[in-house]
């Protein structure tokens, strides 16, 4: 796999998405006042953390290419979103760390490193990368609708569907430096379960570029009485068509984690 793909794969893996469940809730017909609802269930049964470590497993697919590693993925809420990549091997081949303002890439095989932010890689790779949604879609949380908005909504093959054809809202404070607005012809789509009220997938459109990222979330499983998904798959068509796969094992919650990401002196730093 050349550097480019290389890079590309590492960025899409943090792209960006069984239990008993609840109660099965009533299917009758939505009205205004059941958005809210929807809303307001979806909010509480987003997954809740302070700190998240887990060993994942990813397969990438693009360009007729496919390949596989193994990852140490740990999260501390809001703040970075650190991956330890190792090959079959168990050799670490690299080290990722995603912060609120930039993306840092440790290549081990090729002895280099990369460090830029989000407005260079969503530039380069046409994208509209920023850390809230990274977070929120390897976690299966939604990437929040803008305050009073108007929003589609239907009963969609047993799901309650919620979306949108919006502005895309300010994220958290406005000196953050990865906000952006989402255009008029950008399309937020979910599909939630009808009993737990956990996304089962979602569909973010840009139809002007002709660009998506479909994921479908599965296997939810009882991390300390919360669901989290333990089985995500994407299909990012952007630059070059992506499909990436995420199986999650050995979940670790609120415990004390580390962000090791030291820099050799030896490495060449690259720009892609």
């Amino acid at each position: 796999m050349n550097k480019q793909l290389l890079f590309l794969s590492l960025v899409l893996a943090l792209l960006l998405f069984s239990c008993k469940g609840k109660e099965k809730a009533s299917r009758k017909p939505l009205d205004g006042k059941n958005v809210d609802y929807l809303l307001n269930q979806l909010t509480i049964n987003e997954f809740q953390f302070n700190t998240l470590s887990v060993k994942a497993g990813f397969n990438v697919s693009s360009e007729g290419k496919s390949t596989g590693f193994k990852a140490t993925l740990r999260i501390r809420k809001d703040s970075a979103i650190w991956m330890s990549i190792t090959p079959a091997l168990g050799i670490e081949l690299a080290r990722v760390l995603i912060t609120q303002d930039s993306v840092k890439v440790i290549n081990r095989l090729q002895k280099e490193y990369f460090i830029g932010d989000y407005e260079y890689i969503n530039n380069k790779f046409n994208l509209e990368l920023v850390y809230d949604d990274l977070q929120s879609v390897l976690l299966g949380n939604s990437i929040a609708f803008e305050k009073d908005e108007k929003l589609k909504f239907a009963i969609d093959n047993d799901m309650y569907y919620l979306g949108n054809m919006a502005k895309r809202r300010a994220k958290k404070a406005d000196n953050k430096p990865q906000k952006i607005e989402r255009k008029k012809d950008e399309v937020v789509s979910l599909w939630l379960n009808d009993s737990t009220f956990k996304i089962n997938k979602f569909l973010l459109s840009d139809l002007t570029a002709d660009r998506f990222i479909r994921g479908v979330y599965s296997d939810h499983q009882n991390v300390e009485e919360q669901l989290l998904p333990h089985l995500l798959k994407f299909y990012i068509q952007s630059i070059q068509p992506t499909e990436l796969e995420i199986e999650y094992s050995r979940v670790s919650l609120n415990k004390p984690i580390s962000f090791s990401f030291n820099i050799s002196s030896k490495y060449e730093q690259v720009f892609y």
